[in-house]
């Protein structure tokens, strides 16, 4: 019963995740009830909702939760890498396929163009394996003036990049319907836009770093809890 809390400490949610994207060994969907899924998630949603929900899809079609979420994910998702420059609040963004540890290198790469060289540079992450394979060691390595900090277990709020996607789900797509993949990467890509002209300033933490520590701290018991009572 721990398998799962492991794999939460070592890889954090994308750990946990991956066990879903993995299933249980369940016998594939035929190729009629997929159709019959992604018809049904592009209609209109039930009476007093306003959005189908994976679990309103499984419970419909008499599929698991999980199920739901793979055939989505194969037909309409993207994958976002952001950074954010807390000097400026700029936010750099670039859309992959998926986030493996060459996609990660690329994204770097990507956001080092705009930053002279020579200039130490202290990068912010969670702990999601791609951050930490040998191929990042090795190009940590070649990089002295490169310097990896990895936030705490259950703490993703200390880094502040996290602030820029929970508004960007919160307040911009937590609603939003697409008819295609393509109209919602060209909404995030305005929003990005939108945030570097109108929102971008330098970042300041607003509360005590004893009120952070504290709140930290219940996390992490309410998530020992959790596993103890599993």
């Amino acid at each position: 019963m721990w398998r799962w809390w492991d794999r939460f400490l070592k890889e954090g949610v994308d750990g946990l995740l991956d066990d879903v994207r993995r299933g249980g060994g369940r016998k594939p969907l035929s190729e009629d009830k997929v159709r019959e899924l992604i018809d049904l998630a592009m209609s209109p949603p039930p009476k007093h909702a306003r959005y189908w929900t994976l679990r309103a899809l499984a419970k419909e079609l008499g599929i698991a939760v999980s199920t739901v979420f793979g055939v989505l994910k194969c037909n309409g998702t993207t994958c976002l890498m952001a950074a954010l420059d807390i000097a400026t609040g700029k936010v750099t963004g670039q859309r992959v396929e998926r986030h493996r540890s060459e996609e990660f290198l690329a994204f770097l790469d990507h956001v080092a163009a705009e930053i002279e060289p020579g200039t130490p540079v202290h990068v912010i992450l969670d702990n999601v394996s791609s951050h930490k394979s040998t191929e990042v060691n090795r190009w940590l390595k070649d990089r002295p003036d490169r310097t990896f900090h990895f936030t705490p277990t259950s703490a993703s709020w200390m880094n502040a990049v996290e602030g820029f996607f929970s508004k960007l789900s919160r307040q911009k797509r937590k609603h939003a319907i697409f008819n295609a993949r393509d109209e919602c990467i060209a909404a995030i890509e305005d929003d990005i836009d939108h945030h570097k002209a109108n929102d971008a300033h330098p970042f300041r933490w607003s509360k005590n770093p004893g009120d952070l520590m504290a709140s930290w701290k219940r996390g992490h018991h309410k998530l020992h809890e959790m596993a103890a009572n599993e």
